[in-house]
């Protein structure tokens, strides 16, 4: 399977340049880089952000197989993986509560297999 590598050239302010990603394979973001904003981010295979780095989309995320973070994750509405989300994941110290958080509107599908879903709407 193929893979995207975003790194600090594809950076700007703090947003991905492109906007969107919607990639037919992996999806991996380079260490240090802060939140990364994406319009949107879709993956057919995983989404990893190295230490250091989080990842917010303005829409949704999406991945096929699972979705990891250094930092928080946050979608403006869903995230759906098949798999697992971690975020937080912080190797020297132990993450803060903040870095730990997976932010959306709705999970759609998958399991938190570390860090705290904070869903801002729920159904019903």
């Amino acid at each position: 399977m193929k893979t995207l590598k975003i790194t600090k050239a594809d950076i700007k302010d703090g947003k991905y340049i492109a906007g969107t990603v919607d990639f037919d394979g992996h999806v991996e973001i380079g260490a240090a880089l802060g939140y990364v904003v994406f319009v949107s981010l879709k993956a057919t295979g995983s989404i990893v952000a190295a230490r250091g780095t989080g990842i917010e989309a303005g829409w949704g995320i999406e991945a096929g197989w699972g979705i990891e973070a250094g930092w928080g994750i946050e979608a403006g509405t869903t995230i759906s993986v098949k798999l697992r989300i971690f975020a937080g994941l912080v190797m020297w110290r132990k993450p803060t509560e903040s870095e730990m958080e997976i932010r959306c509107k709705r999970l759609d599908s998958g399991e938190i297999a570390y860090g705290k879903l904070i869903e801002t709407i729920k159904e019903g």
